[in-house]
């Protein structure tokens, strides 16, 4: 071909080179009538040459292209972890927090909210006291257990969960601390606890008599206590007299007499009255013989 030819062929397209090439071809094979008992040589022209050299480096590029992005694409396919199924999940989750789906080579995965409430349980303590007999207990509180309520983003891979995250946490109601109190108290101490705190004249002489057993008296014995107590300070704890200044419900004289017991003697009808007591056994023996002298001599 001369050079017009050439010219032309450049400026062909890609399936036009192709035609090009495939008619040279043939003509080729055949030959020339002056040849046809010769055999036929294969020839191709330069423009056929140039294009099918296109045509084989267009092709080497797409397949090197293709061959490209499959290694790309290989390489690029990794193991779907926790974190990344979470990451693409929660990514295309609506703004509902509804659950989100995503298929993952050979699984699916997905992403939840699970709220659950879990009971706190209550504690338990012990108080000892003298108010109860020992060996002997009760409760003073009753435990209350608590409530926390927990939300959970949880995933899950076909069906099975991989993971679970607590994402909140809000306290529902508080546990209630259990109070058991256990006994150490005697039979007196137990019946001065249970008469009151002797403020008031019935729980004075309830107190006196809770601890009359103690000194081996019975409730004759009791009886006169009574009477004497009531006519000198008529069983107050902050009786005092404005001639002698005796004071409390035995009327020690002075008060400070009984610091003995205990030095709350101005303010305590339950110390006033141990001391009284003690003070009647050591000079009397009774408290109907120190009501016999009080009666004798208008005081003891």
């Amino acid at each position: 071909m001369g050079r017009h030819s050439d010219a032309s062929s450049a400026g062909t397209t890609l399936a036009e080179l192709g035609a090009l090439a495939r008619r040279s071809l043939t003509r080729s094979a055949t030959g020339s009538p002056a040849h046809r008992g010769a055999p036929a040589r294969p020839r191709t022209s330069p423009a056929v040459l140039r294009a099918s050299g296109a045509a084989a480096a267009l092709a080497l590029a797409v397949s090197g292209g293709a061959y490209a992005a499959v290694q790309v694409s290989a390489s690029d396919v990794r193991p779907l972890t926790e974190t990344r199924a979470r990451l693409q999940a929660i990514g295309s989750t609506g703004e509902d927090g509804g659950t989100t789906s995503l298929a993952v080579s050979g699984g699916a995965v997905a992403v939840t909210t699970v709220t659950e409430d879990q009971v706190q349980a209550h504690t338990t303590v012990e108080r000892q006291t003298d108010a109860l007999l020992t060996g002997t207990s009760e409760v003073e509180t009753a435990g209350v257990d608590g409530l926390t309520r927990v939300t959970y983003q949880v995933v899950t891979e076909d069906g099975v969960e991989v993971s679970r995250e607590a994402v909140s946490s809000v306290v529902v109601t508080v546990p209630v601390e259990e109070v058991v109190l256990v006994g150490t108290g005697t039979d007196t101490q137990v019946a001065l606890a249970a008469a009151g705190d002797g403020t008031t004249a019935a729980s004075a002489q309830a107190a006196a008599q809770a601890m009359m057993a103690s000194h081996g008296w019975d409730d004759a014995e009791f009886q006169c206590l009574v009477s004497l107590w009531q006519r000198e300070s008529g069983w107050s704890y902050q009786a005092q007299n404005p001639s002698s200044g005796a004071y409390g419900i035995p009327q020690a004289l002075p008060g400070s007499k009984m610091a003995t017991v205990a030095a709350d003697w101005a303010t305590n009808p339950v110390t006033q009255i141990t001391w009284g007591l003690q003070y009647i056994e050591g000079r009397y023996g009774s408290p109907c013989s120190a009501w016999a002298h009080s009666n004798s001599v208008g005081w003891y």
